[in-house]
């Protein structure tokens, strides 16, 4: 059993069976983390409050049969920033699992403190491996794409966009 008590963000949460749920971190130590939280969703669970999309908590995560959450305490309030839930959900997707990435982990600390302006996607795309800077549409050979396929994994112009 190892355990681990680290910083992390919580980028998203998703239902699992009847009380259980998934919680996706992004954490300092560990880089993305995927956990189960058993009976998170009951009306007396501790953890519930704490684990909502774009907050910063301290967890206790276990690997021990999977990867578990046992326990989070959140770091005040943050307002939801409705701009930060697609930069959050493109980390979702596209960062690898337990691949410790301290200027991913910098930026999105810096995004939800609110420490600078320019929150778009390029940076994030950027740090993640796609930096759109040089990209050119997969389907037309464009250069300067405007958009991004997270299925695809691919930039595409205007035209081209699935």
């Amino acid at each position: 059993m190892i355990e681990t008590i680290t910083e992390a963000i919580v980028l998203d949460k998703t239902d699992s069976g009847e009380f259980d749920s998934r919680v996706y971190l992004f954490t300092k130590d560990l880089g993305k983390v995927v956990a189960k939280v058993t009976s998170g969703r009951k009306i007396t669970s501790k953890l519930a409050g704490h684990l909502q999309p774009l907050n910063m908590v301290t967890a206790r995560i276990i690997e021990k049969n999977g990867v578990r959450l046992v326990d989070a305490l959140s770091h005040g309030q943050n307002k939801k920033q409705a701009h930060l839930i697609k930069i959050f959900s493109l980390v979702k997707e596209l960062a690898a699992e337990g691949q410790r990435d301290l200027a991913l982990w910098n930026f999105l600390k810096k995004a939800l403190s609110n420490e600078f302006e320019n929150k778009n996607t390029a940076e994030v795309l950027s740090l993640l491996g796609f930096d759109p800077t040089f990209a050119k549409c997969d389907r037309c050979q464009t250069a300067k794409p405007e958009k991004f396929s997270v299925r695809d994994m691919a930039f595409y112009c205007k035209k081209c966009f699935p």
